[in-house]
């Protein structure tokens, strides 16, 4: 074979594996923006009641004592008045106490997304009820309240996770 044949064919072996470079990528970005699209529309849906903070009719310093009383496994402590409910990290879910005008409320301040979804609602569910019933026992009123959430897109050329963060109080 002739050197010439040899590098047309080197240059279309080339330009065939950059090719399909090019396909998968923008293959890539039209699944992402699907995604996207998806996320935008389905997600604050399944939020909505996640979204369902825990209103107590106690101070801040009662609510925290209130939630160091739970078994320790349900709530990790991130820093002081802030916890974490881990799904996979110890902060996929982020709950912390905020003072109210009567009271303080429990809510859920930041969620990693994994898979395209936020996770652990089956967690912050259960340590909701938790944390009703021990209130319930201990006579501190307790009301729900319901929150907003954002999608909070992980920074580019890092790591990190997306998150979904409380944006604003939704009217009841």
């Amino acid at each position: 074979m002739d050197s010439n044949v040899l590098a047309i064919i080197a240059i279309l072996v080339l330009l065939a594996i950059v090719g399909l470079g090019v396909l998968k990528g923008l293959g890539r970005r039209k699944l992402r923006e699907t995604a996207t699209n998806r996320r935008a529309t389905k997600v604050p849906e399944m939020l909505q009641e996640f979204g369902r903070s825990v209103v107590l009719g106690t101070d801040p310093a009662g609510a925290t004592a209130l939630i160091e009383g739970l078994p320790k496994r349900k709530a990790k402590s991130l820093r002081p008045g802030v916890w974490g409910i881990d799904y996979v990290a110890k902060d996929d879910v982020t709950i912390e106490v905020q003072s109210t005008g009567a009271g303080s409320e429990v809510v859920v301040t930041s969620l990693t997304e994994y898979l395209g979804f936020p996770q652990g609602l089956d967690g912050w569910q259960r340590f909701a009820t938790q944390l009703e019933e021990a209130a319930k026992a201990q006579g501190v009123p307790v009301q729900r309240g319901a929150r907003a959430f954002q999608y909070l897109p992980a920074p580019a050329n890092t790591l990190d996770k997306a998150r979904w963060v409380l944006a604003k109080v939704v009217a009841r």
